[in-house]
């Protein structure tokens, strides 16, 4: 009786160590599966809902050390903004520095209303709220403010 018993434990015994690795197996093969098809995200589609032109104004909100000898960040702005297809082109004239820099910021619209762009050396964003636009523009040594109304 004992030898039977001893036999059937050692059976026992080779069964477990067979079934372990085995379920182990399947279990891992059971969580894997198909990731499905990898999609890659679709280009930002340009927003029209704002598009028209804006009579603008700009004014100076900071200027840096380097750039307060004289009156470097001076600049008319740019008059008229026209945002077509969701995009539109800021030109910051620079008519007191050396060379009469000219800048030219390109700004993309979301769906929101807001904006984002950027330039040679800085970048533009804001918002436009029904037909009053507000950005700003960070440039190399001078920060700008301007707001905008629908004509």
């Amino acid at each position: 009786m004992r030898s039977m018993r001893a036999t059937n434990d050692r059976i026992a015994e080779r069964l477990w160590a067979w079934l372990r690795p085995m379920g182990l197996v399947l279990t891992i093969a059971g969580c894997a599966g198909s990731m499905g098809t990898i999609h890659t995200a679709p280009a930002p589609v340009p927003v029209t809902a704002f598009d028209g032109s804006y009579r603008s104004a700009i004014r100076v909100t900071y200027v840096s050390e380097a750039a307060k000898t004289g009156s470097l960040c001076d600049t008319p702005g740019q008059p008229i903004i026209a945002i077509a297809n969701g995009q539109f082109s800021y030109a910051l004239q620079h008519p007191n520095a050396p060379g009469n820099p000219t800048p030219i910021f390109q700004a993309t619209m979301a769906a929101d209303g807001s904006f984002v762009g950027q330039g040679n050396n800085g970048t533009i964003s804001g918002q436009v709220h029904g037909t009053h636009l507000d950005g700003s523009i960070d440039g190399y040594a001078c920060i700008y403010a301007f707001s905008g109304d629908r004509m």
